[in-house]
């Protein structure tokens, strides 16, 4: 039987990760040294694979480890986004809004917004689908949800919509690749020989790194989660394409190396809804919390 994660030992690796110690991460963590120690040694033994390498000058995160710790922020964002999204239900609720969102949106940019309405509205009952691109238009297009966040080109026609801001697709490699050390920018034709690691099929991310290049790409992993691809892009299992959004701090820690490309990455941030589905007060309170904020300067990662 596989054993279950033990979300306060994924707390104590990030947190090494980001202290740059055992020591200073316990002490983060209000921990003992020893029992820091311990905890990690029983997550090797669990899961019988080495995530820290121990000399006498300290200990440093192996390949595995690296990519345990890229997918336990990504695992440690839901958690804690679901705690936020729990904490804000209410049982005198006094209304409701369901909301389909892609993976960027859902991880990056709604979790604001929902926090404001949340102390706006405290009595306020909000359910997330978290889905691909694809998925979220077909359920805005069939009305099961009130409102959709997509990040793709060329909305539906059928549907009612309004760009909330742009996103960047960043091309990030392991710093061991050969793209790592390139200085000139990526081209079409070297993107389309190339075997990625990349989202699957219905992802605004893949629609847009696909479009770019012209092509369909050879897909050495694909995967529905963005914590599997930046744990794949850590193994060199080969180039990712992922919203520069969620690797800032991979790149910014030289965990992953961005490859300078001369393709047009860009994709707008859009909300969605069904013109025959009457807009509540509600959604329309969300709306307004994305557009104030689409003029809003975005962080960058050296692209």
């Amino acid at each position: 039987m596989t054993p279950d994660l033990d979300l306060a030992t994924l707390r104590l690796l990030v947190s090494i990760a980001e202290h740059g110690s055992l020591n200073a991460a316990a002490a983060h963590l209000g921990i003992g040294q020893p029992a820091a120690s311990a905890r990690v040694r029983a997550f090797e033994a669990r899961w019988r694979l080495t995530v820290l390498q121990r000399s006498a000058r300290g200990s440093s995160f192996t390949r595995d480890g690296q990519a345990v710790v890229a997918w336990a922020r990504t695992t440690l964002q839901s958690v804690d986004t679901m705690r936020a999204a729990v904490a804000s239900l209410s049982e005198d609720r006094r209304a409701g809004i369901s909301i389909a969102a892609s993976l960027t949106n859902a991880e990056h940019v709604l979790p604001v917004w929902l926090g404001e309405l949340h102390r706006r509205r405290p009595g306020l009952h909000p359910t997330l689908t978290v889905v691909n691109s694809a998925t979220v238009v077909e359920l805005v297009r069939q009305q099961g949800v009130d409102v959709g966040f997509v990040e793709v080109d060329g909305c539906p026609d059928d549907l009612g919509s309004t760009v909330i801001g742009t996103d960047e697709v960043a091309v990030v490699v392991a710093p061991t690749h050969p793209w790592a050390r390139r200085t000139a920018p990526l081209e079409a034709d070297e993107a389309r020989a190339a075997a990625w690691v990349v989202r699957e099929k219905g992802s605004g991310t893949r629609e847009t790194i696909e479009r770019a290049v012209g092509a369909t790409l050879e897909a050495a992993l694909e995967a529905s989660s963005t914590a599997a691809l930046l744990g794949a892009a850590l193994a060199g299992v080969g180039p990712a394409a992922v919203s520069e959004r969620a690797v800032r701090a991979d790149v910014a820690d030289g965990r992953l190396v961005v490859v300078p490309t001369v393709l047009r990455l860009e994709r707008p941030l859009t909300v969605l809804w069904h013109p025959e589905r009457r807009r509540s007060e509600v959604v329309d309170a969300l709306i307004a919390l994305a557009e104030r904020d689409r003029a809003a300067p975005r962080g960058t990662i050296g692209l």
